[in-house]
């Protein structure tokens, strides 16, 4: 008879700082192994002990170890004979002053244009308020480039500038927003992120929009639940496939490249090949990125003193990296494999997961026929412990597999992306992350903060910084 995970044993990993799910304060924490899973353990002095399942397979978790304090002790089976944690990125830098976003790299840099939507999806992870017409609330122009520009001031240049909300297509001068975007010399690439209703409804703002970035410079982010029709009114409140197609088509009409951004919940989870497939016929297309559904912003209870919506004495059966992986490779009949998948070389590696797909004519090629991710991992192999130097910077550019990924990005149409990305809410953080975080928000004060740290609506964190 199997052995009953409530008696496997298990194996430290590591320690970190995690939050209570109840009253969501800064608690300490370990990782642990457990059989074939990873945990992460918290125990809260007034709300006790809580686990949650950050890896359904110990194959997709990698070990990136914080603070020195907080290392597992030496000789343990996450340890080498050294004494070195093996594949982790080592401790914390100190003396990061009092912002370490500040200090890390900005892979990405996001801002909130407008503040209202026009949807009322019931797990928004911004909880916008519904505004349309005269009642949308937008942030002036003038301030949206005071932020950014003191961003570019502080780190030099912003590879990629996202306009997000609420919706972003609902402000009165998004098109004004879009070409000083493109004209400023210190922005690399835009990413516009939309329910498509707009780009849907309006051809001629997607036309605006083609003009606009006529020679490149732009991609849509849509958010796009699968082609199937499960899981679409849980998540969005209604079945919005025809809108999708619709935008899809008027985006292809005026050549603006598109990413689809699926939120994963056990719903949809059984159709996840189907959604690649959908992506990989349309080659306007150029990636997929599978985000597990995470408790913030609207997908908690209202009452500010309350669990997250789901939450209680046991933790929801939400879904982790590992099972979205595990799930498209099984769904694929081998069209997909585990090797096509590596970790993206900057940041935490359990924030994002990449692989690709390199399509020509009809045919579907695995990436990993052409290349061995496991070789071109070195920011994984080689450094045990990453300083504050190899911090503020992103691996992305400095690593060759960071150099590769740019290459596979600029094929265009021939390589299709698939990215994995994790948020955290109360349930599965650890602070480690955070503190590598190089997926930042544009605060209204103009300060950086990391997405899930700004979105999880912690107590102690709305002003923090």
């Amino acid at each position: 008879m199997p052995t009953s995970a409530a008696f496997t044993v298990s194996t430290t990993l590591k320690h970190t700082t995690s939050r209570c799910p109840v009253c969501r304060l800064a608690c300490p924490a370990v990782v642990e192994r457990k059989g074939r899973q990873v945990f992460l353990r918290r125990t809260c002095a007034e709300h006790g002990e809580a686990s949650a399942c950050i890896a359904s397979d110990a194959r997709f978790y990698w070990l990136a170890q914080g603070k020195e304090e907080n290392r597992c002790c030496a000789g343990g089976t996450c340890c080498t004979a050294e004494g070195e944690a093996a594949g982790t990125l080592g401790k914390n830098a100190e003396g990061r002053g009092s912002n370490p976003i500040e200090v890390l790299s900005t892979c990405l840099a996001l801002i909130e244009i407008v503040n209202s939507c026009n949807l009322s999806c019931p797990t928004c992870y911004a909880d916008s308020p519904i505004g349309i017409g005269s009642k949308v609330d937008a942030v002036p122009m003038s301030e949206i480039r005071q932020r950014v520009d003191g961003v570019i001031e502080r780190k030099g240049k912003i590879e990629i500038l996202q306009l997000s909300g609420g919706e972003p297509t609902l402000h009165p001068d998004l098109i004004e927003i879009c070409q000083w975007v493109k004209q400023h010399p210190k922005i690399d690439f835009m990413l516009l992120n939309t329910n498509g209703v707009r780009l849907a409804k309006e051809p001629q703002l997607c036309q605006q929009l083609g003009e606009v970035f006529r020679d490149g410079g732009m991609q849509v982010y849509l958010q796009f639940d699968g082609a199937q029709e499960a899981g679409h009114s849980a998540l969005r409140g209604a079945d919005l496939r025809a809108i999708k197609s619709a935008a899809l088509a008027n985006l292809a009409a005026v050549n603006i490249p598109v990413t689809l951004a699926m939120t994963v919940t056990r719903d949809n989870l059984p159709h996840l090949w189907e959604t690649i497939r959908f992506g990989l016929n349309d080659h306007n297309i150029h990636g997929l990125t599978f985000q597990p559904e995470f408790l913030s912003g609207r997908n908690r209870a209202t009452d500010p003193a309350s669990p997250p919506r789901g939450e209680g004495p046991e933790m929801p059966q939400r879904l982790n990296t590992a099972d979205i992986i595990i799930a498209a490779v099984e769904q694929s009949g081998g069209q997909l494999r585990f090797e096509d998948f590596t970790p993206l070389p900057c940041g935490d590696p359990n924030c994002a997961t990449i692989g690709y797909l390199i399509r020509k004519g009809d045919h579907v090629w695995h990436v990993s026929d052409f290349l061995d991710f496991t070789q071109l991992q070195g920011f994984l192999q080689n450094k045990v412990q990453y300083t504050l130097a190899d911090l503020a910077k992103c691996g992305c550019d400095n690593e060759p597999l960071g150099e590769l990924l740019h290459t596979l990005e600029q094929t265009r149409s021939m390589a299709f992306r698939l990215m994995v990305k994790p948020f955290m809410d109360a349930w599965s953080w650890d602070e480690d992350r955070i503190d590598r975080c190089c997926t930042h928000i544009i605060r209204p004060d103009g300060k950086l903060d990391s997405f899930c740290r700004y979105y999880s609506g912690f107590p102690d964190t709305c002003t923090a910084l």
